[in-house]
């Protein structure tokens, strides 16, 4: 008990000196000892930072009843003081002999009551400030999570639009690399892919060959071959296979189209595929019949 005393008693004083310290005042203090109501003063003016040290070394060897520390300037100014009454409870007594003791033993519990009566307040403040902390962290928390799922639903349609304009970029390689220029095929196939920003999607336009690709691009070249010279045999041919080509590609399902785009990529990366494939495909039939 007298050490738990003793340590509150010099943790009480060490904040009310610390305040001082802050204000740049150097500070001192003194300590007396109380032993059969005689009072002997030990301490003079020591330094405030070895006061826990020699205090509590007096304690162990003078084993006192009662002590008093007063702060005190460098001038000898006093600040403050306080009293630690270490007798047990059932052998403090009033007394006649000794003046101003009862006094300071009122000091000493009005002030411990004091501290008490504080740190129950700074507890049930703090009990209040962790209750809001809580409530803010939940509604954080929700925050977070209705985030998260905003987050995770765009990425799906930036992915899923991202698959869309790839296979439509692979279509528009694959058929210009045969002759047909990109900047005819946009238009068609961002209907096709269902790409268009409006708000209504344009259905392809009526043609013979409905593709939406290659009347364009008759109708932008051949001027020119008919202004210069008749379309050749093998010019022929040539638009006849591409028209058959268009035409199926707008037929498929969007699963075996791009198989299709797979394939037709890995040809325009390397070329000799194609006789491979065509020399398999043979194969498949001879093994069939």
């Amino acid at each position: 008990m007298a050490a738990s005393s003793v340590t509150y008693f010099l943790k009480s004083l060490h904040a009310k000196a610390n305040k001082e310290i802050e204000k740049g005042n150097e500070i001192y203090f003194n300590a007396c000892v109380v032993n059969n109501n005689k009072t002997h003063k030990l301490l003079d003016m020591e330094p405030v930072d070895t006061m826990t040290r020699q205090i509590n070394n007096m304690v162990k060897t003078e084993k006192p009843e009662i002590i008093k520390v007063d702060l005190l300037t460098e001038n000898g100014h006093w600040i403050d003081g306080s009293v630690c009454d270490l007798r047990p409870k059932s052998s403090i007594q009033k007394t006649q002999g000794f003046q101003g003791l009862g006094e300071a033993e009122i000091n000493a519990l009005v002030e411990r009551r004091f501290d008490e009566k504080k740190k129950d307040d700074d507890f049930k403040e703090m009990k209040d400030i962790v209750k809001d902390l809580g409530k803010e962290n939940e509604e954080l928390k929700t925050r977070v999570e209705e985030l998260e799922a905003e987050n995770e639903e765009l990425e799906r349609s930036l992915e899923s639009k991202k698959q869309i304009k790839y296979y439509a970029g692979m279509l528009g390689d694959i058929l210009e690399s045969i002759g047909i220029r990109k900047d005819k095929l946009r238009k068609p196939l961002a209907e096709l892919m269902g790409l268009d920003e409006k708000e209504e999607k344009k259905q392809l336009p009526a043609k013979e060959d409905n593709s939406g690709i290659v009347e364009e691009t008759e109708t932008t070249q051949e001027p020119e071959n008919h202004s210069s010279q008749p379309m050749s045999a093998d010019d022929q041919k040539r638009i006849e296979i591409i028209t058959l080509i268009s035409q199926y590609l707008n037929s498929v399902d969007n699963q075996l189209l791009g198989e299709l785009f797979t394939i037709f990529s890995a040809i325009e990366t390397d070329k000799t595929l194609a006789p491979e494939c065509i020399e398999y495909i043979a194969k498949r039939k001879d093994f069939a019949e």
